[in-house]
């Protein structure tokens, strides 16, 4: 696998070409993926992540997996987070990890985007990389940047599965 299979924002967020918000935003790969995640029209998810995670127009979004880890909706849809807890950080969210055997001896990685893809090639999810989110659906980046569908050694920091 080389790339995945990559869906534009006016493709796959619903009202995204239709938004003022939309076309004036920067910094809004959160506000993106909540809404490519749960099926959601761009403007809704806008203004759920400016009241719940407190974000401001044309900034990122800060601390979301803490904040998304103590959500059990999101707009409408039960969201799960994946992985296991971190042992140092018992509050922290959970960390994906990929065990290898090394000469006898297992060592643990945090997971990258190929290998979350293989072992979940179906669901909606949305996917925390260094300073940058996205959602997946079906092994699809949809609603991020042509970027992501391409780094798949991207390490994944947190991912929380949406289901209806």
């Amino acid at each position: 696998m080389k790339k995945l299979d990559y869906i534009s924002e006016s493709d796959s967020i619903i009202g995204w070409s239709d938004s003022t918000i939309a076309q004036s935003e920067a910094s809004d790969c959160f506000v993106r993926a909540i809404a490519a995640a749960t099926d959601s029209p761009y403007d809704v998810a806008h203004k759920y992540v400016a009241e719940v995670f407190n974000r401001k127009p044309k900034q990122g979004t800060m601390l979301v997996a803490r904040k998304l880890k103590e959500q059990t909706e999101v707009l409408g849809k039960k969201i799960v987070e994946l992985g296991e807890p971190c042992k140092t950080f018992p509050n922290s969210p959970y960390r994906m990890v990929t065990r290898y055997n090394n000469r006898g001896v297992i060592v643990e990685r945090q997971m990258t985007l190929q290998t979350f893809v293989k072992q979940n090639p179906n669901g909606s999810y949305i996917l925390i990389v260094a300073k940058h989110a996205f959602a997946l659906k079906d092994g699809k980046v949809v609603g991020g940047n042509n970027r992501d569908a391409k780094e798949l050694r991207k390490r994944l920091h947190s991912v929380f599965m949406i289901q209806n």
